[in-house]
């Protein structure tokens, strides 16, 4: 573990941290051709051996350094927009990567392998993945058929307004449940009210509405997002305590 979290830091620092902006714009536009590629993996591994301190053992940090820079190119050369999927998948390439590493060095790739999947067939891990994955995309589906005659009263009244991001809502609701459900496995209850009266004091701050928005449209929007909000957190509420029941 210590292996892992030592290169895991490595990572972090290079990707993150020591990578110029300049390089990563050169990278996108010369791929395997900038040489800032290979200034950047000449740095993972530099990075990566001292920060292991295995003076005697350098090939880790080579090896890692390597995959590093495939796995970067593969992205650059797939990824021409920037997306969120090609980041995760990127980022989870790595991560693996510095995984087999430390389990490398450590000679406990098999134990750790067999160690993983006992822990991943467990029913409190199965519960909790299953609960987390719920509380996701299946209640948004779910609130938004309950909320969906609200939401055309809505669009009746003020058929013009454009007063929300794209899909703001879906995701603002996800990162409620997500916290929340975290919030309720760790029992820490009093964290929800805090996500409550935070919620509560935006909403109060929102910039005033526009001058031919009616009052009644008005009104009713608070109640829409009032009534979402609450059907959105005792949802994740219900989820999680039935998860805690397999602790």
């Amino acid at each position: 573990m210590t292996e892992f979290l030592l290169l895991l830091l490595a990572h972090v620092l290079v990707d993150f941290y020591w990578q110029p902006t300049s390089w990563v714009t050169d990278k996108k536009k010369k791929s395997f051709r900038s040489k800032y590629l290979y200034w950047h993996i000449l740095l993972v591994i530099v990075v990566s051996y001292v920060i292991l301190h295995q003076w005697d053992n350098p090939m880790p940090a080579l090896l890692l350094g390597l995959a590093h820079g495939i796995i970067d190119v593969v992205k650059i050369s797939f990824d021409k927009k920037g997306s969120l999927a090609w980041f995760i998948t990127d980022q989870i390439a790595h991560i693996l990567t510095i995984a087999i590493a430390a389990l490398l060095l450590t000679n406990t790739i098999e134990p750790g392998f067999k160690q993983f999947l006992t822990w991943l067939d467990t029913p409190k891990t199965l519960a909790t993945m299953a609960g987390a994955l719920t509380s996701l995309s299946p209640v948004s589906f779910l609130v938004g058929i309950l909320t969906r005659p609200w939401r055309e009263e809505l669009s009746k009244l003020a058929p013009e307004a454009d007063d929300n991001l794209a899909n703001a809502g879906r995701w603002i609701g996800m990162s409620e449940r997500l916290l929340i459900f975290v919030f309720v496995l760790a029992n820490q209850f009093s964290a929800i009210g805090f996500l409550i009266a935070a919620k509560s004091l935006l909403r109060y701050n929102d910039k005033a509405p526009a001058p031919e928005t009616s009052p009644a449209y008005i009104s009713k929007k608070s109640e829409y997002v009032l009534v979402g909000t609450l059907m959105s957190y005792t949802c994740a509420i219900a989820i999680a305590l039935m998860v805690r029941m397999f602790y």
